[in-house]
């Protein structure tokens, strides 16, 4: 049995069906006969104790909804509060929507009262009658991040069948509370989704979130205090009178404005922020009012910012107002920095020993420093994005963000969207206010265009202009926004063939492909094919400290591995290394069956297993070595016992004579 340890939520492996099911074991001994687990993590043991003692029905959890008066207290209670946080929630949720998550709001009592739903989990939504107005404490519906983390007043992960109630179990949720000035409660911000797409740093997301809502909070709570905190903050603020005059200011509005101080004070604004429509908003009707993305227009300069308007009141008259304003490229470097777009690799990350190989690292370096277009080519699996963060780590942009596209992964329909973004009401279903594309998002550090080749050709034109203008117009815009980006693109496709198709554009290639970097498959450099499977399994050996005893290869597999015909490359020799390392139970990896070569030396026969083939080999290598234990042989395989049991039975595995099978 794997032993299942909440703090070692970091070690991705651990989070797979067979963890969640025992998970769901420890569930099941506690709610039936009281069976306490060392192996429950103590915060939400804590919580199925209180669950119990409230008599919480643990077969149950459907949420309850708030009365239709409470929940129109709530939202005016912390109207605040949303309006500072809705900015944050969209920003987050651009950021996880591609992993199944939706952000959720609540007040101090775990009211929702704001959140935004990921159209792929609407079904779950339904279902746990998650949505606005329903309460989620834990009286109501048991363990759950967003109950227990105003219980416990701290950031909590809770994943599967660590909720109390069954009807949770096929969803995870991170959240953190928020706090006023005073330190007191008033709300939660949760990251929600389905078990099975957990991630360990979405809670570092939640728990950031809550943090920058509390700082908000922090600035819209202290107008009395404005002239020592001014030139602290990143932030530029201006002081207005009832006239509109500005009367004062810190030391970020000129840099914002690209001005001189005295400057400042002569700008009109009425006229700058004419669309905002300040006096009717502010001082006749006491609003506050937030735009997480709004451009303006001083001296003929346009100034793109996020902006908060509070309006500054005495007795019952407003007197003035303070505007923060924040420039929309450090807004957009610290969502990326809150969301982990960044590079990860260096050229010290990538393993060889082959001279075609350095050369090409030595080309890449050089190439780093410029900010010329690089096109990388080669087969799936070699690594093309690992050159990609290794140039930008290299590069002058390293502070910056690096954002991965997958554009075989955008929908046609979606994509001038994703890459170029759009303004407020440019199509049906475009959020209020606008969304800045991914292009916006990577200014000041690089965009990556993985498999490039799957671009639609009615889209093609409007990169090129991007690449060749450095300048972007969202969809429905009427300006040209300037671009400070540096584009590496990839393909495993021929380029060219492409083009003599007619589905991609020769001046786009000439444009991405100024410089070239083609990287060799492992078939083509097989000395480093030990030397990487190596480095693999130092690694596992690493991640399994305490736990197995070191592994070695024997020199019939490394044999093996250098026979095999790899095309799969990179990729696919760390997943065999992988499947042979937890499918060996000694400390040598001998007899690990691998996939047959399509052109192995020594023969000119042509063998083909397709993916059914290895996977039904993997399984009966594995009841092998567990001598038919499937449970011990689902767990090395790292799939669930029922998923085992079916591919048993799909396979028409005969247990009673696996070892023959074996052989």
């Amino acid at each position: 049995m794997i032993e299942y340890k909440r703090h070692n939520a970091g070690n991705k492996k651990l989070w797979g069906d067979v963890v969640l099911s025992e998970i769901k074991e420890l569930w099941q001994a506690y709610v039936n006969d009281g069976t306490v687990s060392k192996e429950i993590n103590q915060d939400i043991l804590d919580s199925w104790e209180r669950c119990r003692k409230m008599k919480v029905n643990h077969m149950a959890g459907y949420g309850t909804t708030a009365r239709e008066s409470v929940l129109k207290e709530s939202i005016l209670k912390r109207q605040e509060l949303i309006e500072l946080s809705r900015p944050i929630m969209e920003n987050v949720f651009e950021m996880v929507k591609n992993t199944s998550h939706s952000v959720v709001l609540t007040d101090e009592n775990g009211i929702i009262i704001d959140l935004i739903i990921n159209k792929d989990i609407m079904d779950i939504h339904s279902s746990l009658n998650f949505v606005t107005g329903s309460l989620w404490d834990e009286k109501s519906v048991g363990t759950n991040a967003i109950g227990t983390c105003l219980a416990i007043n701290k950031p909590i992960q809770v994943i599967g069948a660590e909720h109390y109630c069954e009807y949770h179990h096929k969803w995870t949720c991170s959240a953190a509370p928020i706090h006023n000035s005073k330190g007191e409660i008033i709300g939660s911000f949760d990251i929600s989704g389905r078990a099975e797409d957990v991630q360990t740093h979405t809670l570092g997301i939640a728990a950031s979130s809550a943090n920058c809502i509390e700082k908000q909070l922090v600035i819209s709570e202290s107008y009395n205090l404005v002239d020592t905190t001014f030139n602290s903050l990143l932030d530029g603020i201006m002081v207005i009178d009832n006239k509109l005059k500005i009367v004062k200011i810190n030391d970020r509005i000129p840099e914002l404005f690209h001005m001189k101080e005295s400057d400042v004070f002569n700008i009109d604004i009425g006229r700058i922020f004419g669309g905002v429509e300040i006096e009717k908003n502010i001082f006749v009707q006491k609003n506050k009012l937030s735009f997480s993305d709004l451009t303006i227009s001083v001296d003929n300069k346009k100034i793109e910012c996020s902006l908060n308007i509070s309006p500054l009141i005495e007795g019952n008259v407003v007197t003035g107002a303070v505007i923060l304003m924040k420039e929309a490229k450090q807004v957009i470097k610290e969502v990326s920095k809150l969301a982990g777009f960044k590079a990860n690799y260096t050229f010290d990350s990538i393993i060889t020993v082959n001279d075609k190989m350095q050369e090409i690292i030595n080309m890449a370096k050089k190439v780093s420093k410029t900010n010329c277009s690089v096109l990388i080519e080669g087969e799936s699996g070699v690594g093309k994005e690992l050159y990609a963060q290794s140039i930008h780590n290299e590069s002058t942009r390293k502070n910056g963000p690096f954002i991965a596209i997958n554009c075989s992964a955008i929908p046609k329909e979606l994509f001038e969207s994703e890459l170029f973004g759009y303004e407020s009401g440019s199509f049906t279903g475009a959020m209020k206010g606008g969304r800045p594309g991914k292009f916006e998002l990577a200014r000041g550090g690089t965009i990556f265009l993985d498999e490039i080749g799957e671009i639609p050709l009615e889209v093609q034109p409007k990169l090129l202009r991007v690449l060749d203008n450095n300048k972007i117009v969202r969809i429905g815009g009427t300006y040209e926004k300037d671009l400070d980006v540096r584009v590496i693109s990839a393909t495993n496709r021929n380029l060219l063939d492409e083009i003599t198709k007619g589905s991609f554009r020769q001046d786009l290639y000439f444009r991405l492909n100024v410089i070239n970097l083609r990287i060799p498959p492992l078939r083509d450099r097989k000395e480093d094919i030990l030397e990487l499977a190596g480095y693999f399994l130092k690694g596992l050996n690493n991640e399994n400290k305490g736990i197995n005893k070191a592994k070695v290869f024997s020199e019939a597999f490394e044999y093996k591995l250098m026979e095999y015909e790899w095309t799969g490359n990179v990729r696919e020799l760390k997943n065999i290394i992988q499947r042979a390392y937890y499918m060996t139970e000694g400390e040598v990896i001998r007899n690990v069956a691998l996939p047959a070569s399509n052109a192995s030396k020594g023969t000119k026969e042509i063998i083909s297993l397709n993916l059914k083939d290895i996977e039904r080999e993997s399984i009966v290598q594995a009841l092998s070595l567990n001598k038919k234990n499937v449970l011990k042989a689902a767990r090395d395989l790292n799939i669930s016992k029922a998923t085992i049991y079916r591919k048993i039975k799909a396979y028409s595995i005969d247990l009673d004579n696996i070892e023959e099978l074996a052989q």
